[in-house]
């Protein structure tokens, strides 16, 4: 009996132990990921004085990354079950690394909307949440899923607050190509890892689920998941929180700059958002473990109805910056944690990464539209005003939205 107990205290240490590795990992990719995903607008400004585009050129073109990172994520988890979690993180690498490399060549809006819109976009749709937790689920557990997508998604924080910064600073010491170049190289580290939370993920998934899975196409997977009401409410609100992040990723940093707060100072101010983009996602995490899942996700969409009338309607000073993008940062990723535990406990683990990921494809809808028009409410000399007016709008029909889901997303 004691040996027996014995090999069972060592297997569940040894299940936590992994479990913390892959975590780990997982946030190390995502961070990069997301970090890289999120400075789109730091990058703007170094691609404006070499590309010769104006600021609605480049702007349209995270507009049209922005979609593509929606409507490939369904794709790219569908590819994730026929081929394999391994393939697809492999290719988001490749592709991430080879846009970040041509991006700076670029001389015309065809080759910019090429590289900058399309094969970037398309690399970080390979390494995106929904696809890094449909690959650690079926290893860690669905009990520990929650907690552990909070993490991961926390990471994006990490990555702002490094990266942000540096970026910054990179691009103004040396210009755009030295520094969009410097980033592609972590990611060759990518590969290695890529490979174990691969071959983890093929041993620890039940060889039945998966081909079960298999059978269905991508249609009739989105089209039962539509029929669930809680499914329809969370997407809904979800496609709100894209036109919220994109401000963050494209516009405010500019915004903050428009005000005459120094663009060192802005990059720093944008640190703070990755600091409680962690904090924030973290929270809610660890939140949906205690309490209902609606409440923290109506919650979070509250805060950024406050957020939008203090930026409309306070003095434009350095304190407003760093307290509005604290509660930005605070309500940003946040939102994810909640999503997908909500997809998870519906659906499963294999089917997350379709379903998150067409629950993506609203989200990025909005981003298109929030990028796009922000750089064309500027040339028009309408400022930032309307973005924000929008913001608040939709904020108020997700955090709606969001109360309304159903107790058994509990």
């Amino acid at each position: 009996m004691g040996t027996i107990q014995k090999k069972q205290g060592e297997g569940e240490r040894s299940s936590v132990a992994r479990s913390i590795l892959l975590v780990a990992l997982a946030c190390v990719v995502f961070g990069v990921q997301q970090g890289i995903h999120d400075n789109y607008g730091i990058m703007m400004t170094g691609l404006l004085g070499p590309t010769g585009l104006s600021y609605s050129d480049i702007s349209f073109c995270i507009g049209v990354g922005a979609l593509i990172y929606g409507f490939a994520q369904p794709f790219m988890g569908m590819l994730a079950i026929r081929t394999s979690h391994r393939f697809v993180l492999i290719l988001g690498t490749v592709l991430m690394a080879t846009g970040l490399l041509l991006t700076p060549l670029c001389r015309s809006f065809v080759t910019l909307l090429l590289c900058f819109g399309i094969v970037l976009p398309l690399g970080t749709t390979g390494l995106a949440l929904g696809i890094l937790m449909s690959a650690i689920t079926p290893i860690i557990g669905e009990r520990r899923a929650a907690a552990a997508s909070g993490l991961v998604q926390a990471a994006a924080g990490i990555g702002d607050a490094l990266m942000s910064p540096t970026l910054e600073s990179l691009i103004s010491s040396f210009g755009i190509q030295p520094a969009m170049s410097v980033f592609a190289i972590p990611l060759l580290l990518f590969i290695p890892i890529a490979i174990w939370i691969g071959a983890m993920s093929r041993r620890y998934t039940k060889p039945e689920e998966v081909e079960q899975v298999k059978n269905e196409t991508m249609t009739s997977m989105i089209k039962g998941a539509l029929k669930d009401r809680d499914y329809r409410l969370v997407t809904m609100a979800f496609a709100t929180c894209g036109f919220n992040m994109s401000i963050i990723e494209s516009h405010l940093f500019s915004q903050f700059v428009s005000w005459g707060i120094p663009s060192q100072t802005a990059s720093y101010i944008m640190t703070v958002y990755g600091i409680f983009t962690m904090i924030g996602a973290t929270a809610t995490g660890f939140l949906c473990t205690r309490f209902r899942t609606n409440r923290v996700l109506g919650t979070v969409y509250a805060i950024r109805v406050v957020v939008s009338v203090a930026m409309l309607l306070l003095p434009k000073t350095v304190a407003l910056a760093l307290v509005t993008t604290a509660l930005l940062g605070c309500s940003g990723d946040a939102t994810v944690p909640p999503t997908t535990s909500v997809i998870t406990k519906r659906f499963g683990a294999t089917r997350m990464a379709v379903l998150y990921g067409f629950a993506t494809v609203g989200h990025q809808i909005g981003a298109f539209f929030s990028s796009y028009l922000g750089g064309v409410f500027v040339d028009l000399g309408l400022g930032y005003a309307p973005l924000w007016i929008m913001n608040m709008c939709l904020a108020t029909f997700a955090a709606a939205s969001s109360y309304r889901i159903g107790t058994q997303a509990k």
